[in-house]
């Protein structure tokens, strides 16, 4: 399959989502009602976390790039990740942004397969905390939520993707099952196995202390969200749905658009949020964390290749 059917499928499925979501689930003008009286100040706040959080992944980035021996200041891989925040709003699926720093990364490197291990792990480091305070609060906040829900598949779903993670992160996995599948460009392939393979245990636990204090502003940013917008529900749905609601960005779609929607109508709206005000919230999700953080890369992008034209010079040397 080519990658312009692989993008037009997930044009086609973001459609799909949209339009099913606007026929059956919410009214588009009670959505855009929310969005028009949401309160600026708890937005701002937002926006400000959510800078502060970019930010902070960069310096989760370069604590998993220093065992593999990629020194780049950590400015410039603010750069990178703000960039790739730019690029997210237009390329398929909520980690678009992510091939945009992978390429950014291996380009001034010339250590591509390290890039791509390292980027991969950065972003998986975060799920699996975020899986992880789901489980431990599992136990506490089920009691919230509403008598549909199966205890023991929630726990099965988290449980899941936090043994499913630590297992591609942390053991000889993922190389073992390189070395048995070979595929074209296989020597790439090894390099990039092996780069996920050595980063440690120490670099590994650094990432996921960093990446913990990103998921608690990450969840005190979708709590700003929802007070902004007048919903009121306890830490612990939030504990539980966040990480769902990130999962779900994974999918096929064009900047996670319309899968962070569905994911987000179907979960809140089962704990009482009305479904146009949840839709409410999953675009105000998408306007802050897209649209607010990746204009703030693009302007930043433009400025230093503005910079550039005027000087003749990079303004990012590596050392």
């Amino acid at each position: 399959m080519t990658k312009r059917s692989t993008t037009l499928i997930k044009i086609a499925i973001s459609l799909v989502l949209i339009a099913v979501i606007l026929i059956f689930f919410v009214d588009i003008r009670k959505v855009i009602s929310d969005l028009s009286h949401a309160r600026l100040d708890y937005l701002l706040a937002a926006g400000l976390i959510m800078i502060a959080g970019t930010a902070l992944r960069a310096v989760r980035w370069q604590v998993l790039l220093h065992p593999l021996g990629i020194r780049i200041p950590i400015q410039r891989l603010v750069y990178f990740y703000f960039v790739g925040a730019f690029f997210n709003l237009f390329l398929p699926t909520g980690l678009g942004g992510d091939i945009v720093k992978m390429a950014m990364l291996g380009q001034a490197t010339k250590r591509g397969p390290e890039a791509v291990g390292a980027t991969l792990v950065d972003r998986a480091s975060g799920l699996w905390v975020l899986f992880v305070l789901s489980l431990i609060s599992l136990p506490f906040s089920y009691k919230l939520l509403p008598s549909g829900y199966s205890l023991s598949a929630l726990i099965a779903i988290t449980a899941a993707g936090a043994v499913g993670i630590f297992v591609l992160m942390g053991t000889p996995l993922l190389p073992w099952l390189g070395s048995k599948i070979h595929l074209p460009g296989q020597a790439k392939l090894e390099r990039f196995y092996h780069s996920v393979s050595q980063l440690g245990y120490r670099a590994l636990a650094e990432a996921c202390l960093i990446s913990l204090v990103f998921d608690v502003l990450l969840i005190i940013f979708n709590i700003l969200l929802a007070l902004s917008l007048d919903i009121h529900l306890p830490l612990g749905i939030f504990l539980i749905f966040v990480p769902l609601t990130s999962l779900a960005l994974t999918l096929p779609s064009i900047s996670g658009f319309g899968a962070r929607e569905s994911a987000y109508i179907v979960l809140f709206s089962s704990v009482g949020v009305d479904p146009s005000t949840a839709g409410a919230l999953s675009l105000a999700n998408y306007f802050v964390t897209n649209v607010f953080v990746g204009l703030c890369g693009g302007a930043w992008y433009a400025l230093v290749h503005l910079k550039e034209l005027a000087s003749h010079e990079p303004n990012f040397p590596i050392e």
